[in-house]
């Protein structure tokens, strides 16, 4: 199992605004399968506190998910996940040791409102971290306060990691946020480049061609880790 690794995807049918229905879920999973990925994680949109999560759905459509993998003879493996997003409620179920982690880990997965203050965004990491929660933060690109340095403060001042989307890296939109986003891989500050897909058109799987895309501009060593592929394999993709 040598494939990439898609820490970030929004396959499962009928829990939030990823894959709708079965049918949306197989192709994702087919997609997903020709665009090389062999270790793939479900993070489904969780709001703790919030939002009543659908868990009993999910878990289903997980187990319905890898059993098509299996069937199907996929050298693709599945586990569990969710993209939680950040709110002032998410306090009490992370004091609870409740939220949902990235397989069988402490990992989390968490996201901001874009236009999240910084002081919120510390302080949110504060309290993950003293929970004994790993967090990896979803596409960092987008908040607004990670730039200007703040991303450096962040990695100095936190065990966190961060993820790009594909999309990111193989777009290139905007000239001076790019020039800083240039400057977090060139620091090599991202952890993760992940699809964050969503559907099977305007949001797909983009592994390949985000990795075709590093390989360009950086070392390939390091662009075989941002993606999860063996270092063994760096010099023959």
């Amino acid at each position: 199992m040598s494939g990439f690794r898609d820490i970030h995807g929004h396959f499962i049918y009928g829990v939030d605004d990823g894959a709708q229905t079965r049918e949306d879920m197989l192709a994702m999973l087919e997609a997903a399968h020709a665009d090389g990925v062999t270790r793939m994680f479900a993070t489904s949109h969780v709001t703790p506190g919030v939002e009543r999560f659908h868990q009993d759905r999910y878990d289903r459509h997980l187990l319905e998910a890898q059993r098509y993998c299996e069937e199907k003879g996929y050298d693709m493996t599945l586990y569990r996940g969710a993209e939680i997003l950040y709110t002032p409620l998410l306090k009490q179920p992370a004091l609870e040791h409740e939220l949902p982690t990235m397989g069988d880990t402490e990992t989390i997965l968490i996201e901001f409102v874009p236009s999240t203050p910084f002081s919120e965004l510390v302080e949110a990491l504060d309290l993950v971290t003293h929970c004994g929660y790993n967090p990896v933060l979803a596409h960092i690109e987008r908040y607004e306060c990670m730039y200007h340095g703040n991303a450096y403060r962040v990695k100095d001042d936190f065990d966190v990691r961060f993820q790009v989307n594909c999309s990111t890296v193989i777009e290139r939109r905007g000239f001076l946020r790019r020039r800083e986003i240039q400057g977090w891989f060139d620091d090599k500050l991202i952890d993760f480049v992940a699809s964050d897909a969503h559907n099977c058109s305007s949001r797909r799987t983009r592994m390949r061609e985000a990795y075709a895309a590093l390989r360009a501009d950086y070392n390939p060593r390091y662009a075989a880790k941002l993606v999860g592929l063996p270092a063994h394999r760096e010099n023959k993709e």
